[in-house]
């Protein structure tokens, strides 16, 4: 990242908070939680540091203009110590607040508050911070830096309703003579045949390559498809085990490779399959060897496809010399877009951006000029073109045409990351930060857009836009739609009910991020080391060697997020875990080709380290199992300390079964907003009431321990997204059900309601507690299982079925054996998708499920049934006799 970008940000967003927080009468208040013996020494050192963050504030524009281009030039080391020195000050007084937090929740839960020693802790800090500034100072005299006026800068972001989804343009003709081929070659009965996609990157290799995937899979063409984003690490055991993952629904990969070979040939006996490997760099022909040695293996039929996308031309020509594929792989160079089809590019994604019919004249005669500077190269002109749909001005356009970042080249030979950071250039600074944040995150990498605005908040990236009252999430949500509006994210995908789930940023986009983020950013991979002079702050540590990588404790101790992959994550975090001073952000994850492997040591594996307790700057911890698709038990124990971290926003456990927690939890961490775990981890997590600020719970387990209980829910008022109800059998009455406050609850976009499957037919109370269930009207989703009533409830029925009426666009009502009768449902004009099944005791369908024209007053138009409905499921009516038609 830029000196430039760093400075800008730490000018503007960490030096004035931390000034005004100085400033404040919050600090005079604070004395009552310690002793008073160190107060003024406390409020003298306190005076002198917001006095010397002034001085340095003003000055920080003069050094900018100042430095040189050395790493060792002497105003580019004052900024650099000027960086460092913020974030301590960020941290001492990030300590100020979780002191303040700590004895909240003691005086709470009736701990007795211990004689603390703290305040001559932060004092000692201060006057070493203080001493620092001097020194700063002193030196700026030296350097002849001048004080100038500092005027902040105003955040602003313009708004984004419209967001283009992915669309081919000018690459019809190429998926058509592709496809061609790839048929010819089948046609001659080779084992496996294909195309390999040649070209630069952001030519749109990926784009053509999904769209033949989405054809062959559509038209099943192929019995069994695949698609594996290759990247820099090509091994044929990864490959074999993404193909396994594809082919073989539900199953795990064995550990043996020659088990899983044999798994597949077993699949592939009388199948064809069509694999897709993606952004494939491998030029070691021993490597092809080996993958094609394998796949001779599994092939028991011909006709089989393999379509490779690759910027280097040497790679497929290596893939040809391989036995299996001499004659049978053709090579195809993917040509550049012409000028016209770079500007329709750009006109499209700007009309729907703003939601116009037409582009000025004298804007689309630049636009067309901007065009033509793009190269044929689609990723520039997406890209450019979601920069141009932010600019209303003919100045800003033609700013952005005559940019000499146009005329440039990069390393990589044909410009497009220089022609990207023009639309980086013109980002909000907080969002350059966002943006190369995304570095940390591996190529190809499936980013969940609320898991990335966690992220970013938790590293204190999102700041209020104006004088606006929107929680941290609702500024992240609109700093992700604004990223995404200039196509730096893609690949989008939806919940069910229309909201925006995840997306991928293009390889190309991420080596900009990793361009520019390369002083803050680091992937440590496996025997590689870190320069102790290094000013990282966000760690990838890929690690599969026996022993924990060696750190230099410096580098530890600065980091601000850390995520670790690989054979033994907890035994590497241990190793690092007393260092890790300043840490916001923790990723403990099982990466995807190791997950069986790593058993090994799973087993071994007690307790995290007590040190994690003490990360007081800790605000998001994901230990899930995020690269399996079943729930594995881990042997995982949170330490007792656990419940110290008392800032933590986020804890992510997902497919953790059996992960132990300390009793205290959820009294303690008073700071949680988002609490992320699947129904497969079964944890009754007792007093979650005590978390009003709790925003994410997608599963809550009804216990019948005291804090476990239904009314837990009550006060839970800013839930948002998903919420899943288990075990409703331990409700017992319908005022009981009452007290989750679900109606109460605005921001749910998806209910689940479950009861025990196995608990027998025969239960009295579940018509009035599903009564009390009764769901915001905002609700767009509705998922009720094993629901043992025989009527529907009230809230459910056509005649005051209001909260039903405009926004549900999917129902699944799943195994509902007693009930004998469904209502209207045809009136529902936003459903979309409907999902019934289990009736056993339904016989008759239509002259209720559906309201019937002759219901309609003589005169007045019939109304239209389902009018949105896209998908209607019906399965297992086993007593279903008749379906009578309206007439």
């Amino acid at each position: 990242m830029s000196t430039s970008m760093i400075l800008d940000f730490v000018t503007n967003f960490i030096l004035p908070p931390i000034i005004e927080a100085l400033g404040s009468e919050s600090i005079s208040r604070a004395y009552r939680w310690w002793t008073a013996s160190d107060s003024s020494d406390l409020e003298a050192q306190l005076t002198n540091l917001r006095d010397s963050l002034k001085i340095i504030q003003s000055m920080i524009n003069d050094a900018e203009r100042k430095q040189g281009e050395k790493s060792d030039d002497p105003v580019r080391l004052w900024l650099r110590d000027l960086q460092r020195l913020a974030y301590d000050v960020e941290d001492v007084l990030g300590e100020w607040d979780y002191e303040h937090l700590r004895c909240s929740v003691e005086i709470r839960v009736g701990k007795k508050r211990k004689r603390s020693s703290f305040t001559s802790d932060i004092v000692d800090k201060i006057k070493d911070i203080n001493v620092r500034f001097d020194e700063l100072k002193e030196r700026a005299r030296l350097l002849n830096l001048e004080s100038r006026e500092f005027h902040p800068t105003a955040m602003q972001l313009p708004k984004t309703d419209s967001l283009l989804d992915s669309k081919v343009f000018g690459r019809e003709d190429d998926i058509e003579r592709i496809f061609d081929i790839l048929d010819d070659l089948r046609e001659k009965q080779y084992l496996v045949s294909g195309v390999s996609i040649v070209g630069m990157g952001g030519l749109g290799k990926t784009t053509v390559a999904r769209s033949i995937y989405t054809k062959a899979k559509e038209e099943k063409h192929y019995d069994l498809v695949a698609w594996v984003c290759v990247s820099d690490d090509f091994n044929e055991e990864t490959i074999l085990r993404e193909m396994h993952e594809h082919f073989i629904k539900g199953g795990v990969p064995p550990s043996s490779i020659n088990v899983l070979v044999e798994d597949l040939a077993k699949e592939l006996e009388k199948k064809t399959f069509f694999l897709v490997l993606d952004d494939v760099w491998n030029k070691d022909q021993s490597r092809w060897n080996a993958f094609s040695n394998r796949l001779s293996r599994i092939l028991k039929t011909t006709r089989n496809s393999i379509v490779v996308t690759t910027r280097d031309e040497k790679v497929a020509s290596m893939m040809m010399k391989v036995s299996l594929m001499q004659n049978s792989m053709q090579i195809y160079k993917m040509p550049r877009l012409s000028d016209d089809e770079c500007w329709l590019i750009i006109e499209e994604t700007i009309l729907i951006s703003s939601k116009q019919t037409s582009i000025s004249s004298n804007l689309k005669n630049i636009g067309v000029e901007i065009a033509k500077k793009c190269g044929g190269l689609p990723l520039a002109a997406t890209v450019i073109a979601g920069t141009l749909s932010h600019e209303s001005q003919t100045s800003k356009w033609k700013a952005i045409r005559d940019n000499d970042a146009w005329n440039l080249n990069s390393k990589d030979g044909n410009g497009i990351l220089s022609i990207l950071k023009i639309s980086f250039d013109h980002l909000p600074l907080p969002l350059k930060k966002c943006f190369s944040y995304c570095s940390i995150f591996p190529k190809d990498f499936v980013i969940e857009k609320d898991d990335l605005v966690q992220l970013w908040m938790a590293q204190g990236y999102l700041h209020q836009l104006n004088e606006s009252s929107m929680t941290m999430e609702e500024i992240g949500d609109a700093y992700f739609n604004y990223l995404l509006s200039n196509s730096l994210f893609q690949d989008v995908q939806r919940t069910s009910y229309g909201d925006i789930k995840c997306c991928k940023m293009h390889d190309v986009v991420h080596d900009l991020a990793l361009a520019i983020s390369k002083d803050e950013t680091f992937i440590l991979k496996t025997g590689c080391k870190i320069d102790e002079n290094a000013s990282i702050l966000h760690l990838r540590v890929e690690h599969y060697a026996c022993e924990p990588p060696d750190i230099p404790a410096n580098i530890l101790q600065r980091l601000r997020s850390l995520f670790i992959e690989g054979k033994k994550v907890g035994v590497v975090f241990n190793a690092m875990a007393s260092n890790l001073k300043s840490l916001r952000s923790l990723k403990l994850a099982r990466t995807k080709s190791r997950a069986i492997v790593m058993g090994s040591w799973k087993a071994k594996m007690k307790k995290l380290h007590p040190a994690l307790g003490e990360l007081k700057h800790l605000r998001y911890f994901d230990i899930s199992n995020r690269y399996s698709s079943i729930s594995i038990r881990t042997n995982y124990e949170l330490p007792e300390s656990f419940c110290k971290l008392y800032n933590l926003q986020t804890f992510k456990l997902n497919r953790c079964y059996g992960l132990k927690m300390p009793e205290d939890m959820m009294t303690n961490l008073v700071g949680l907003r988002h609490i992320c775990f699947n129904s497969d981890s079964c944890f009754v997590l007792r007093r979650i009431g005590y978390l009003t600020s709790l925003q994410t719970l997608h599963v809550f387990f009804v216990g019948i321990e005291e804090g476990g209980g239904i009314e837990e829910l009550g006060g839970l008022t800013q839930l948002k997204g998903e919420l899943e109800i288990e075990l409703l059998e331990h409700v017992r009455s319908r005022s009981e059900a009452t007290k989750a406050n679900l109606k109460e609850k605005t921001g749910l976009r998806q209910l689940k309601l479950n009861w025990l499957c196995s608990r027998g037919r025969y239960c009295t109370n579940d018509e009035e507690v599903l009564e009390g269930f009764q769901p915001h009207p905002n609700l767009k989703s509705l998922f009720i299982k094993n629901y043992m009533g025989k009527s529907f409830p009230p809230w459910m029925m056509s005649g005051g079925a209001t909260f039903l009426s405009n926004n549900l666009v999917e129902l699944t009502l799943d195994y509902w054996h007693n009930c004998e009768h469904i209502p209207s449902l045809g009136l529902l004009p936003s459903l979309q998708s409907l999902y019934i099944s289990g009736f056993k005791n339904v016989k008759r369908m239509g002259h209720k499920f559906d309201t019937t024209k002759s219901n309609s007053p003589r005169g007045v138009e019939p109304i239209k049934l389902f009018p949105a409905l896209r998908r209607l499921n019906l399965y297992s009516l086993v007593s279903l006799e008749e379906w009578i038609e309206s007439r």
